[in-house]
């Protein structure tokens, strides 16, 4: 855990839930604080919010915590796309924002240099030092001033699909219950991808 104190509350909960503190999980807390500038981004009960994420990094995790985006309720949903690009669609207003990170740590050639050496086993004390120096001091602009980060832009999009609750069947193979749109035709048996392989 990091020596880092003082943080905004909010903060501190996204910390609980993803178990430490790191510049991956500020990029997502100041993806929704930067967001609320154009889009009252406030915790979803059920699907009123559905956030897209282009990313499974830490940044998620501050998501999830702070608007209750989650994969369980279908207001969360992940492209794969490996950018720290989050879209925020209200489903009562119809209005969608784009958080997209631009100004990545002022030290990033730095902070990839000492990840080199102390994955590699060669940084000296001093190198971890400096490497979490560097990476506090991300972490505690990312939380300070998240605008200065991200771009934020009003986006027209189609509305994202609702949640769905669909029929469950064994697997001919497995017999492990799977969800029957997910399951493929094997002769004359349905089953699940992992049998399919």
């Amino acid at each position: 855990m990091s020596t880092m104190t003082n943080f905004p509350e909010d903060f501190d909960r996204c910390v609980r839930f993803h178990g430490h503190v790191c510049p991956g999980l500020a990029i997502g807390y100041a993806a929704v604080k930067a967001s609320s500038t154009l889009l009252n981004v406030a915790p979803s009960e059920d699907e009123e919010l559905v956030c897209i994420v282009e990313n499974n990094s830490c940044s998620v995790d501050a998501v999830q915590t702070l608007l209750g985006c989650t994969f369980g309720k279908g207001n969360l949903v992940f492209r794969d796309w490996g950018k720290q690009v989050f879209t925020f669609y209200d489903r009562q207003t119809g209005r969608a924002v784009r958080a997209s990170l631009r100004q990545p740590a002022s030290n990033r050639e730095t902070i990839h240099e000492l990840r080199k050496r102390i994955e590699a086993g060669t940084a000296t004390d001093n190198d971890k030092r400096k490497m979490k120096e560097l990476r506090d001091e991300f972490t505690a602009s990312l939380i300070s001033r998240p605008t200065e980060f991200f771009e934020v832009k009003e986006v027209t999009m189609e509305p994202p699909d609702p949640a769905q609750i669909v029929e469950t069947a064994p697997c001919a193979i497995c017999g492990e219950q799977t969800m029957v749109s997910r399951m493929v035709k094997k002769g004359a048996s349905m089953i699940c991808k992992g049998c399919a392989k």
